[in-house]
This record gives structure tokens, sequence and C-alpha cells, in this order.
């Protein structure tokens, strides 16, 4: 009964344009999750977010792409519907390993852009929103995937960067 009120509270808040103030600051809910194998792409992190125990408990994901090569940064931004969820998260996922083929254990960041609408409003009019969906970022509630909202002016190509020779930048 006391998380059916949490969820009618955040869906009363979510889209209000005013921040939600806890204790005199605004709530930490959003995060960059880093040590990503680079071979995962947005499907395979959300399907291992789910079937952790996740589903339901964000509501915002995007996993930047280096288009030049299709393989992801190996970072991701999650927003989370509250900081417990949040917690929740980082004691599954800090010092993770997501694949045994790769030596990096994941760690969490607190992003410079917190909350879903502040991060869909700095997405929307992204130049990733010009590429294929698979690369778009992904809005959910209650762990459904909503309609990213669209850019609200003309998006520029996307800046693909200079092949890497050796895994190394050449100077």
């Amino acid at each position: 009964q006391q998380q059916q009120q949490q969820q009618r509270v955040h869906a009363t808040q979510q889209f209000s344009p005013a921040v939600r103030i806890v204790g005199g600051r605004e709530p930490v809910t959003t995060i960059m999750l880093r040590n990503i194998p680079q071979r995962y792409n947005r499907e395979m992190i959300l399907e291992d977010m789910d079937a952790r125990g996740f589903a339901g408990a964000y509501d915002f994901f995007y996993l930047p792409i280096d288009f030049s090569t299709t393989h992801s940064v190996g970072y991701a931004f999650i927003n989370f519907v509250s900081e417990g969820e949040l917690a929740r998260f980082k004691s599954v996922y800090v010092g993770l390993k997501l694949s045994e083929d790769n030596p990096k254990v994941c760690a969490v960041v607190d992003a410079k852009v917190q909350g879903k609408l502040k991060n869909v409003d700095f997405y929307r009019n992204s130049t990733v929103m010009g590429m294929e969906e698979k690369y778009h970022p992904v809005m959910l509630e209650n762990g459904v995937r909503l309609q990213f909202p669209r850019p609200t002016r003309a998006v520029g190509p996307v800046q693909r960067r200079p092949p890497r020779a050796g895994g190394q930048m050449k100077h």
C-alpha cells in the first residue's frame, strides 16, 4: 500500500515543472554508470537491469554511442524514480563485472544533469535524435517505454570522431 502511494505521488510529480526539494536540496536520482563493455548496446543494459530487479525503478536511460564504431562509449546515464531506488542500484552494480570477458567493474557517479525532465529536455534537441531510434535515449513510466519527445528545433549532424589507430589516439 505504501509503495502504491509512493507511485501515485511520483506520477503526479514527474511532470511537475517544479523540482521537488528534499531536506533543503534537490534529490540526486541521475547517475552515470561507468565501465560498461563497449560491445553492450542499449537493449543489453536494459535487459540486465530488469533481470536484476530494476524494472520500474528507472524512468530515463541513455547509452551514448561512438558513431564511427557503433559501439558504446562505456557509460550510460540513468535516472531513478527515487533516491532509494538509486541506493539499491548502487548496492548491486558498484563493483559488478557485466561480462566475464571484460576486466572492468562497474562504477557509479552522480550525473551533472539531474532528474528525468531535465535529461529529456537536454537530449531531445541532441544530434543523437537524428540517428536511428536504437541509439536514442529511452523514457519510461512504471517500466513501460514512452515515446521520446520530438526535438523542438532542427538537430545538426552527428560529429563523428576520427578512427583510432590501435586503440590509441595519434598525436
